[in-house]
């Protein structure tokens, strides 16, 4: 026959005892064993959803300083949803929330492993499964086991546990904002007393008073210089969150730059004018002056970051939920695996091809090789 496909059903047909029976036997044996030897599997199902800031809210921090043009920081500093429900997931497959798990539930035992690090890839591999939605902000766990109230009781306290890290976090993470902001405030308010003793000991010295014409003169400069040292703490603070070539940090960067820009113009104005002049000034009332305005400038920065630290303080206290249960984990009465039918299935198909290609193989191929074989040594005897 020319055909080769005919061939094949004819051998096919000729040996179907052979490929039959054992297939049957094959099929019959697999669904055995999936029916009634392996044990059921069935998941307990819970969602949640990412409701506080990494780092409580670091934003609020720097829009309780009352500055009006920060407040699209809210996502620079706290993240998108993907990335909280990229930190929730973390948390669940850390080895530090697993251990917990496993030593609470001895999963050890039950599993029969002897090693941790093995029941941990057990866990993250075959009994949970985390799968995220980046639009809703939502996060579904999943936990397998024989037992359905156990694959429950873990869901539940893996939430629990979620909470209790990510709460940890937040507050390392704002204790460590405030002890930041402490400094500088610490800082500044040195810098301020030392400031004002100056002033005190040059009025003690020479009696003088600012001059109404010298201080209008240069109250423009203060409200400048005050405004520019306010950026440059806003930029430094928000360098604490940010990487340097984001583009809040380059906006920031500019802004500054464009305002010692203004303060430039303005002494080279003011040098120029024959209105307001300083050239003429005595000296005494220059240095007033100056200490006057160190003075005025240190203050207005006290006040600015004075409101930030004492956010900073409240919120290092706080312990509030920052995930809340959308569906609590159920209690399973469906199995989820093994997929009985699906595997009985796959077993006939598989078993009934392997028999036909081996029943081929045999009768057309291996049985003529043995036969040339036999002939080539007759000829030769």
């Amino acid at each position: 026959m020319d055909n080769p496909l005919i061939e094949y059903l004819l051998v096919i047909k000729s040996h179907w005892k052979i490929v039959l029976i054992p297939t049957v036997f094959i099929t019959l044996l697999a669904a055995l064993i999936v029916f009634f030897i392996i044990p059921p599997v069935f998941v307990s199902t819970s969602t949640v959803k990412y409701v506080g800031k990494s780092g409580s809210s670091f934003s609020s921090l720097l829009s309780g300083g009352g500055l009006s043009d920060i407040s699209n920081l809210e996502d620079i500093s706290g993240g998108s949803s993907s990335k909280d429900l990229s930190l929730m997931e973390d948390i669940l497959t850390s080895r530090r929330c697993l251990e917990d798990v496993i030593n609470k539930f001895d999963l050890m035992n039950r599993y029969k492993e002897k090693y941790m690090e093995k029941c941990i890839k057990r866990f993250r591999e075959n009994i949970l499964e985390i799968s995220k939605n980046s639009k809703s902000g939502i996060l579904e766990i999943k936990v397998y086991d024989e037992s359905p109230e156990l694959a429950k009781e873990i869901n539940e306290y893996l939430i629990y546990l979620l909470n209790k890290i990510n709460t940890e976090i937040n507050i390392q993470y704002a204790k460590d904002n405030k002890e930041f902001i402490e400094g500088r405030y610490n800082s500044i308010k040195k810098e301020l007393q030392e400031s004002e003793d100056s002033l005190r000991i040059y009025q003690d010295k020479y009696g003088l008073a600012p001059d109404i014409v010298s201080k209008s003169v240069v109250s423009a400069q203060v409200n400048l210089e005050s405004e520019i040292k306010s950026e440059e703490l806003k930029l430094e603070l928000l360098t604490k969150v940010l990487s340097p070539d984001q583009a809040e940090i380059k906006t920031q960067v500019a802004k500054i730059e464009l305002l010692k820009k203004t303060l430039d113009d303005i002494k080279n104005s003011l040098s120029e004018s024959d209105d307001f002049t300083l050239k003429g000034a005595p000296l005494k009332v220059m240095n007033y002056l100056r200490l006057t305005r160190e003075v005025e400038i240190k203050n207005k920065i006290l006040l600015y970051i004075a409101p930030i630290f004492e956010q900073a303080k409240i919120e290092e206290k706080k312990d509030v939920p920052s995930v809340v249960t959308i569906d609590n984990p159920d209690l399973p009465d469906l199995k989820a695996k093994p997929k009985r039918l699906i595997i009985t299935l796959l077993s006939l198909i598989i078993s009934f091809a392997i028999l036909c290609i081996s029943t081929i193989f045999y009768q057309m191929y291996f049985k003529k090789i043995i036969k040339e074989f036999k002939n080539h040594n007759n000829i030769i005897d």
